[in-house]
């Protein structure tokens, strides 16, 4: 009886672990890209990885990194398009607005002249308006990051480590509003693909050099969310 015992225990833990593991969180992020580059990758992430559920996280890179700027008419068609490709392989699309910056810390390391006239926060903002209409037409998730992290407190120290990248508690509230736009029971085996940039990559809080993620990234948060479910 107590060999049973024991082995009804180890197949319960088995069981546990496998449910657990059956959804893959896929950290897919490319430090300093903007859309264009990005656009030229999914393609081949989505045939790498397969997922159900794609959450773009892109766009920062067109306004805010003066050495990666896009017209924003550049920036709308490759956002057009990504959503489309995703689309395409029957996966749902989550698309996440990008959160405004600490201006302070922002500009001690840009120069105001190298935006065109244009600056940061307005291009921000057109960004983020191209996001949310894509998102209504393609029928995709909206996760609005930006009003989350202004009701936190907004791009402070506690919750970017430079104006823009966020802390481990920053993320987590990403993560956090990520869950809240995905379905509440998730089906077997779904695969999560988070791709973008930094961001997502997870700059300030993950080591640099192709080091392995660590727990404080976003999509490790997200994963780990959806763990304790």
């Amino acid at each position: 009886m107590r060999s049973l015992g024991l082995f009804l225990l180890s197949g319960c833990l088995l069981c546990c672990t496998s449910l657990r593991a059956q959804v893959r969180v896929i950290n897919d992020g490319f430090p300093g890209e903007n859309t264009e580059e990005l656009d030229s990758r999914i393609d081949h992430a989505l045939r790498e990885f397969h997922p159900q559920i794609v959450v773009l996280f892109v766009g920062a890179n067109d306004a805010l990194n003066d050495k990666k700027l896009l017209p924003t008419a550049f920036t709308e068609r490759h956002l057009e398009a990504m959503v489309k490709s995703v689309t395409a392989t029957g996966a749902q699309v989550v698309m996440v607005q990008i959160h405004a910056p600490d201006m302070v810390r922002l500009m001690s390391r840009h120069k105001l002249e190298e935006y065109g006239g244009v600056g940061p926060l307005q291009r921000l903002a057109v960004v983020n308006d191209f996001i949310a209409q894509i998102a209504q037409k393609e029928h995709a998730a909206l996760v609005r990051f930006g009003d989350v992290l202004n009701k936190a407190g907004g791009a402070n120290h506690q919750l970017s480590l430079d104006g823009v990248h966020l802390t481990p508690k920053g993320y987590g509230l990403l993560a956090q509003a990520v869950r809240k736009q995905l379905p509440q029971n998730l089906p077997a085996n779904t695969t999560i693909l988070c791709f973008g940039d930094s961001l997502t990559y997870g700059i300030g809080v993950r080591p640099p050099n192709g080091a392995p993620e660590t727990p404080e990234t976003y999509p490790s948060q997200l994963r780990h969310w959806l763990q304790r479910q």
